[in-house]
C-alpha cells in the first residue's frame, strides 16, 4: 500500500543541498529562518511575507518494487487520495537508477523560449530564445544562477529552498525594480532529439509481460515507468492510439535553468500527465484539482479581464504565470510540490498546473490515461467546441475504438463509455432527422467514402490523417460520424451542430456525409451495454 503518513505530507521547509539547487550553489544547507536577509544595493533588507506558508504539500507516494511493476494499476490504486491536490510525487523504489540516454556530449542545438519574468503575470512573456547544444546551455544556467546567488545573498550557504521560491513570486509580481529573463529548452521532440529512456527492441516481449529482473537493461528498456511505454501500456485509454503524438504519447524533452517556468495549464484532451526529472536542479511544482477548474477559469478571467478580451484563448498559450496566494485568497485550493532528480509528478486529469526549475535540469513528460479518464475527455470535446479549439486526435473515434476492447477496461469504464456512446447515438439521431426533414439531402445511397473514415480497432496515422480533412470550420470538433458538406464549396465542412453557420446558402444546397449509419451505432452502443449485463449477471 502507498505510504500516506503525515511525514510524507510534511508541510515544513525542506533543506536545501547543492545538488537540488543547481551546480552554482556552494556549501552546506542549514535550516531557513523567519525572515532572510537579502543582499541588495549597498545595503540588506528583510524579504516580505509571501504567502507561500499558506500552501499545502501535495502527497508523496513511495510504491514497492512489486507496486512499481505497473503504472497504470498503481496510479489508479493511488487516484482516490492523489486526485484531491492535483498533483503527486512519486519515489521510485530502492535502486531505481534509469540510465539517462540525453546525450549531453552532442553539439545538436536546440532552440530556447525567452521569458520575461515581469510580463508572465500579463500573459506577455514569452520570445524566441537562442541556440545551444546542451553542454553550452548548462554553462549559460550554471553562471546565472552562481551570479543570481552571489548578487543576492551575503552567505551562499545559507540559501533555502523556501528563499528561491521567494525570489521567483517576487518577480513574477513584479514586487522589486529587477527585470530578469530566462531561456528555457521546451516542447523537444524526443525523435528529433533523444529521450532520456531507453528504446525497446523488436525481439523484446509485449508491453507489460517483460520479467526482466528489477534494474537490468531490458527492465528499463520495458518496463512502464519509461515514458516511452506508459501511454501504450496495458490499461492505458490511449494505447490504441498507435501513430506518434508529440507530447501525447510521444514524449517531449525539457531542458530548464534557475527561474524557467512552465505557466499555469491542463493536458490536451484534460489527459494525465508524468513527469519525470532525468537530472540536475529540482522542479517546483503547484497544482489545483481538476475539481476546482472552473473555479480556476473564473479567478483567470476577474484578473486578467482586458488581457483576455485581447486574446480570448489566452489559457491554451501556456503563457500566464499567476501567484498561489491570488488563487487561494478567492478560495481555489492550490498545492505544491518539490520534486527531485529521479523522480516523477503526475497530473491529474483536468488539473491545472505550474512551476519553475531551482537550477539546470534535464526532465521528459507524456501523457497517459487510466480508463476513467472517459468523462473528462468528454468535458474537453465540450469545451473546445465552445472556444473553437482543435482535439489532438479524435475523442468521438476513440470512443469507438475502446468498444473493440470491452475486456480491457473495468467494468466501471464500460458504463462510462455506454454513457458517452449514448449521447452520440442521441444526437446523431437527432440533429441527422432535424437536418433532413429542413432539406438537407440525403446522399447516403450514392456517396461512397473511404474506409479510413469508419471506426476500427486501432488508429493508425492513416486514419488520423483522414481526421484532419474532416473538421468542422465552426467550431473545430472532428466530424468522425457525420458531417454536412454544400455544393457551393469543395472543401468546407460542418458538424451537424453548426450546418447553419458554414455558409449563407439555404439547407437544400446541402448534404450530409454518413461514414456511420444510426443502426451501426446503435449496434455498438448494443454491444456495449450487453458487455455490462453478462459481467453483472456473472458476479451477481
Amino acid at each position: 500500500m502507498a505510504d500516506l503518513s503525515s511525514s510524507k505530507f510534511g508541510k515544513g521547509v525542506e533543506e536545501l543541498s547543492s545538488s537540488s539547487l543547481g551546480d552554482g550553489t556552494r556549501a552546506n544547507a542549514m535550516h531557513e529562518s523567519e525572515t532572510k536577509r537579502r543582499r541588495v544595493s549597498g545595503g540588506t533588507q528583510e524579504a516580505p511575507p509571501s504567502g507561500l506558508g499558506e500552501i499545502e504539500e501535495a502527497p508523496v507516494f513511495y510504491p514497492t518494487a512489486e507496486e512499481f511493476k505497473d503504472p497504470i494499476k498503481y496510479i489508479s490504486s493511488i487516484k482516490a487520495t492523489a486526485v484531491h491536490f492535483g498533483i503527486c510525487r512519486i519515489v521510485p523504489p530502492e535502486g531505481w537508477q534509469n540510465p539517462t540516454q540525453v546525450d549531453y556530449e552532442s553539439k545538436k542545438k536546440f532552440a530556447t523560449k525567452l521569458q520575461r519574468m515581469s510580463l508572465m503575470q500579463d500573459g506577455r512573456a514569452m520570445g524566441d530564445g537562442h541556440f545551444y547544444d546542451v553542454r553550452q546551455y548548462e554553462e549559460m544556467a550554471n553562471e546565472f544562477h552562481r551570479k543570481w546567488i552571489e548578487d543576492h545573498y551575503e552567505d551562499p550557504s545559507t540559501v533555502t529552498f523556501r528563499d528561491i521560491e521567494e525570489d521567483y513570486w517576487r518577480l513574477i509580481k513584479k514586487s522589486s525594480q529587477e527585470s530578469v529573463q530566462v531561456e528555457y529548452g521546451n516542447d523537444l521532440s524526443t525523435h528529433e532529439y533523444w529521450s532520456g529512456f531507453l528504446q525497446r527492441l523488436p525481439t523484446d516481449p509485449p508491453l507489460g509481460s517483460t520479467r526482466a529482473p528489477f534494474g537490468s537493461e531490458e527492465y528499463y528498456r520495458c518496463n512502464g515507468w519509461n515514458l516511452n511505454n506508459i501511454s501504450s501500456w496495458p490499461g492505458s485509454a490511449i494505447r490504441c492510439i498507435t501513430h506518434s503524438i508529440d507530447g501525447i504519447n510521444k514524449p517531449w524533452l525539457y531542458l530548464g535553468m534557475l527561474f524557467s517556468s512552465f505557466c499555469w495549464h491542463r493536458e490536451d484532451i484534460y489527459l494525465a500527465s508524468i513527469n519525470y526529472n532525468h537530472s540536475g536542479a529540482a522542479k517546483q511544482w503547484y497544482g489545483v484539482p481538476g475539481s476546482k477548474a472552473k473555479d480556476f477559469v473564473s479567478v483567470m478571467g476577474q484578473l486578467m479581464t482586458q488581457r483576455m478580451k485581447e486574446v480570448p484563448d489566452l489559457e491554451h498559450h501556456i503563457t500566464t504565470q499567476m501567484a498561489p496566494e491570488a488563487l487561494l485568497k478567492r478560495q481555489v485550493p492550490v498545492y505544491k510540490t518539490r520534486q527531485e532528480a529521479g523522480q516523477f509528478v503526475v497530473t491529474f486529469p483536468e488539473a491545472y498546473h505550474c512551476g519553475f526549475s531551482y537550477g539546470f535540469n534535464c526532465g521528459e513528460a507524456v501523457n497517459f490515461a487510466t480508463s476513467d479518464w472517459i468523462p473528462h475527455g468528454s468535458q474537453s470535446v465540450v469545451d473546445y467546441r465552445v472556444k473553437g479549439k482543435k482535439e489532438v486526435f479524435s475523442f468521438d473515434r476513440l470512443l469507438f475504438t475502446l468498444s473493440y476492447h470491452l475486456s480491457d477496461l473495468s467494468i466501471e469504464s464500460c458504463k462510462m463509455l455506454l454513457r458517452e456512446l449514448e449521447v452520440l447515438q442521441a444526437d446523431e439521431t437527432h440533429f441527422r432527422a432535424e437536418l433532413y426533414r429542413s432539406g438537407v439531402r440525403d446522399v447516403t445511397k450514392i456517396a461512397q467514402l473511404p474506409h479510413e473514415g469508419r471506426m476500427s480497432s486501432e488508429i493508425p496515422e492513416a486514419l488520423a490523417a483522414y481526421d484532419d480533412q474532416r473538421i468542422c470550420g465552426t467550431c473545430q470538433h472532428t466530424c468522425f460520424l457525420s458531417a454536412v458538406c454544400c455544393s457551393c464549396s469543395e472543401h468546407k465542412v460542418s458538424c451537424p451542430k453548426c450546418c447553419d453557420f458554414m455558409c449563407g446558402c439555404p439547407r437544400k444546397n446541402k448534404y450530409v456525409l454518413e461514414w456511420h449509419c444510426i443502426s451501426e451505432i446503435k449496434r455498438v452502443v448494443e454491444l456495449t451495454r450487453t458487455h455490462i449485463a453478462e459481467h453483472e449477471k456473472k458476479v451477481s
